[in-house]
């Protein structure tokens, strides 16, 4: 065989992989195989419902996992959750839309989504083929067909500012949204702030005995205050959420 024959042959050779490979609506197939192979059995969805009993979730877990009706179910990444402004913890009842896995060495299940049965905010998780949208949010910056429909929605006419000192903050690896106690005027107020990384990026840093002012307001999804900006006693200012709710650093 000559040579011009023979690099003939190696093009043909290469065109026809690449067009196996890519499949019959070109790239989208490549994509479409491998999305088939999300490893979850998406013909057997379950749904579970109850309160979390358990949340182990911390900083760089692959598939943090929550239990509910002591069934144990993997979630998504901490940071998926904290760009959806969706928190997780213990005594809050859900309904999880969860899928077995593959595996016959693998007992989980793997949530598709979880609605937050007071207030019915709800985060996807994984799309119809069981592939998880955070891969897609990692590589584009941010996934515009995940539903971020977790945002704490607020009460206008709750809306209050606070001036105290700071009591205590709860805060540390696997709280995704940490807690602040501010005493004003004899009394206690709890707030939930933001994702930790997003007080450390505006450089605010909260400590018991501090004074702050604190603009609040009664989530409609919970029972709780969740705070929409935080000023420190040099005038600094840190916008958490809008007055809608929606959290400012998902802009």
């Amino acid at each position: 065989m000559n040579r011009s024959i023979r690099n003939l042959f190696t093009t043909l050779s290469l065109t026809a992989a690449m067009a196996f490979a890519q499949g019959p609506h070109g790239p989208g197939g490549m994509q479409s195989a491998q999305q088939a192979n999300s490893g979850l059995n998406m013909a057997k969805p379950q749904t579970v419902s109850g309160a979390i009993t358990s949340v182990q979730i911390a900083a760089g877990a692959q598939y943090p996992s929550i239990v509910v009706n002591k069934v144990q179910i993997k979630v998504a990444p901490d940071w998926y959750l904290l760009e959806n402004d969706f928190e997780l913890a213990v005594g809050q009842s859900v309904r999880i839309t969860a899928a077995p896995s593959n595996t016959a060495n693998d007992p989980y299940l793997y949530a598709i989504d979880i609605t937050k049965t007071s207030g019915g905010a709800k985060i996807a998780l994984r799309d119809s083929l069981g592939v998880p949208l955070w891969i897609r949010s990692a590589r584009m910056g941010g996934n515009p067909q995940a539903p971020r429909t977790a945002g704490d929605c607020v009460d206008p006419i709750s809306i209050k500012t606070a001036t105290g000192t700071i009591d205590s903050v709860n805060s540390g690896v696997g709280i995704q949204q940490p807690t602040l106690v501010l005493k004003v005027n004899g009394t206690l107020l709890t707030v939930e702030l933001g994702p930790e990384r997003i007080l450390a990026a505006n450089d605010l840093e909260l400590k018991p005995g501090a004074t702050i002012t604190v603009k609040y307001a009664q989530s409609t999804e919970c029972d709780e205050f969740v705070a929409l900006q935080i000023t420190d006693a040099s005038g600094h200012t840190v916008v958490l959420r809008h007055d809608d709710g929606t959290p400012a650093w998902m802009n």
